[in-house]
C-alpha cells in the first residue's frame, strides 16, 4: 500500500470517527447544560403570553410548573404535540403548564411562528423567549434544541429537566415525582 492510500484510509477513518462521535459530544455537551438546572432554583424571570398574562418566578412559587420548550421546525417537536396536548388535558390542578416557544431567539419569522402555535393546538398559555429567558436555562446558543420540558416543585426548585421528545406518562411520572 502506498504512502497516499495509507493517508487517505487514515483521514477516511478519522472522518468517519469525527462524523459518529461529534453528534454525541454535543448531545451530552446540550444534556449537561440541561441537568446543570436541575436542584437549582428557577430563575429569576418575567414573560408575558400571547394573552398578555404575565409570568413571574414568584408568581408560580406554591405550585408545581412544567415549562415546555418548543419551537417551528421542529420534528421532535411535532411528534410529541399529541401528548402535550393529552396532558393539558389531564393535569392536576395545582399544576401550571406554560409553553415557552424559542422563535423569537431563532430569528424565525412571526408568520411561521404563528403557524406552527395554530398547527399545534396547545391550550395552555404560550410565552415567546427573549435571549436572556433562554440563556437563564440552557443557553440561548442552544435554544435550537427542542423540545426541553423542566418540571419544577412547589418551593421552586428545578427538578427534572427532560430532553427531546416526551410521552405523556414520563412528564406524569416527573410531575408526581414532585408532590
Amino acid at each position: 500500500m502506498s504512502r497516499r492510500t495509507r493517508i487517505a484510509v487514515v483521514v477516511a477513518a478519522l472522518l468517519g470517527i469525527a462524523y459518529w462521535t461529534a453528534p454525541l459530544l454535543v448531545r451530552r455537551h446540550v444534556d449537561g447544560l440541561i441537568q446543570h438546572s436541575v436542584g437549582r432554583p428557577l430563575p429569576d424571570f418575567t414573560l408575558v403570553d400571547r394573552g398578555g398574562t404575565s409570568w413571574t418566578t414568584a408568581g408560580l412559587r406554591g405550585k408545581r410548573v412544567v415549562l415546555h420548550f418548543f419551537r417551528s421546525r421542529c420534528h421532535s417537536c411535532d411528534l410529541e404535540a399529541a401528548a402535550i396536548r393529552d396532558l393539558e388535558a389531564n393535569l392536576p390542578g395545582d399544576v401550571v403548564l406554560l409553553h415557552v416557544m424559542n422563535d423569537v431567539v431563532q430569528g424565525f419569522p412571526s408568520v411561521e411562528t404563528e403557524a406552527t402555535i395554530a398547527a399545534k393546538g396547545f391550550t395552555r398559555p404560550i410565552a415567546l423567549a427573549d435571549r436572556a429567558f433562554a440563556d437563564a436555562f440552557h443557553g440561548a446558543s442552544w435554544s435550537n434544541v427542542t423540545p426541553v420540558t423542566y418540571v419544577v416543585d412547589a418551593q421552586g426548585i428545578v427538578r427534572y429537566g427532560l430532553r427531546g421528545a416526551q410521552t405523556r406518562a414520563s412528564i406524569e411520572q416527573a410531575i408526581d415525582a414532585v408532590r
